[in-house]
């Protein structure tokens, strides 16, 4: 873990503010990968997504309503689990189109000696902190021999030849194990094991039916999404072809490489969850609220955040930081605030209120993080809420120079207390 005292990730003020030199005509900086206040603030954003969210879940209901019944009693009566909203479910089998449509092939490709490293290597990483360096640079070895070039060689949502004669159980199970092989879509891999534990109960036939509609749901998904959310995530394609097609070897190229219908999906993920733990959250007593430490601003190599034990809590040492408004802000709320160093440490900050049942946690996260964040904080039982940043910024995935990130604080207001944000406070 990175102390905030000792980060070297600095994002001076200036390099968000328009330039006016030539050299910053000639050479605009690149977009953001995903950006929510392209419309001139993220209001628009928020005010829009509930209502596209809806419209995918009412389609999906449409499409395969008696699936998502009988899944939600055998969830309920086989695997015990605690009540979901069904609109829950609906988002989970939307993430099974994704995943067989985006990653099926790849996993039919990968040799089967490096889904089973992939894995060791994963469990390693948890397990010894210490070693995590090392562990990465073996990660991102393997991710070259295997996950970039079995996604580049498998067409998107085109399996390869031998498939349709797999049985449908064999399909799920190695592209489950592929998935958490790779470290980065480890909730996910949970949340299907337990769709392959329900289609275990059905017909071949039938499982191979249900398999194809998710991926015809997620092709829809993807194309309208594209339409409505697609001005939101101007960025990816730019950064997918420049900065990240020449960084080499690294652990996170799968994490960074998601094309723009992830992002759109952890979007729409974000709403579902939230309107399906709210009234849980709206219940607890007390409630604080999670922030990244990229939140920090230009003296964020300065930070004198107070460390006791996994605690991290703002000091006011700088009067233009993000997380110091925010802290002063629901201070007056009467709530606390704490950053999280880096989403890879989010599971120790979990298991800290996961011991404080009347604890609501409202957690800003990254939007490629709020899909598997939801569901961990679900599997946990925490009564949680989520509020993606408006923008991704920190120096080990995204930009070099390690912007300051932001989120909308009317929002995260709003979130955290059920009211709306007073009149001219800032967004």
């Amino acid at each position: 873990m990175q102390d905030p005292g000792t980060s070297n990730r600095t994002s001076p003020i200036s390099q968000r503010r328009p330039q006016s030199t030539l050299a910053s005509r000639l050479h605009p900086p690149a977009p953001h990968i995903y950006d929510l206040r392209s419309t001139g603030n993220s209001d628009t954003y928020f005010s829009g997504i509930p209502q596209f969210s809806a419209e995918w879940v009412t389609r999906i209901e449409s499409r395969a309503g008696v699936l998502l019944v009988s899944y939600t009693r055998h969830t309920r009566e086989v695997l015990s689990e605690a009540p979901h909203s069904r609109a829950e479910y609906a988002l989970e089998f939307l993430t099974l189109g994704m995943a067989l449509h985006n990653y099926e092939a790849a996993a039919e490709l990968a040799p089967h000696w490096a889904v089973r490293l992939g894995a060791i290597l994963v469990s390693f990483r948890k397990r010894l902190p210490a070693a995590k360096p090392l562990i990465d640079k073996a990660r991102a070895f393997l991710s070259a021999l295997w996950i970039d070039r079995s996604l580049a060689e498998a067409e998107p949502g085109q399996p390869p030849a031998p498939l349709p004669a797999c049985p449908p159980m064999v399909r799920l199970t190695r592209l489950i194990a592929w998935l958490h092989a790779t470290g980065e879509f480890e909730q996910e891999a949970l949340r299907l094991a337990n769709w392959r534990s329900y289609f275990a109960q059905l017909r071949p036939v039938k499982f191979t039916h249900w398999m194809s509609v998710s991926i015809e749901l997620f092709n829809q998904f993807a194309a309208e999404a594209a339409q409505h959310l697609g001005p939101y995530t101007h960025g990816v394609d730019p950064f997918l072809s420049g900065e990240y097609a020449h960084r080499g070897l690294r652990e996170d190229r799968l994490f960074c490489g998601r094309p723009p219908a992830e992002y759109h999906l952890n979007m729409v993920a974000a709403e579902v969850m939230n309107q399906g733990l709210r009234a849980a959250f709206e219940r607890t007593a007390q409630k604080i609220v999670l922030v990244p430490a990229c939140m920090r601003g230009a003296k964020a190599s300065q930070c004198l955040a107070r460390v006791d034990s996994v605690d991290i809590a703002c000091t006011a040492c700088d009067p233009e930081c993000a997380i110091n408004r925010i802290t002063r802000r629901m201070k007056a709320l009467g709530v606390k605030v704490y950053i999280v160093p880096h989403a890879t440490g989010f599971s120790r900050w979990l298991t800290r209120w996961q011991r404080e049942p009347n604890v609501g946690v409202a957690a800003v996260a990254c939007m490629l993080n709020i899909l598997p964040g939801g569901y961990e904080m679900r599997a946990r039982g925490l009564a949680s809420q989520c509020v993606p940043l408006d923008f991704p910024g920190c120096r080990k995935h995204w930009d070099r120079r390690g912007l300051s990130t932001a989120v909308n604080e009317n929002r995260l207001v709003q979130i955290v207390t059920g009211l709306s944000p007073t009149p001219g406070a800032p967004s």
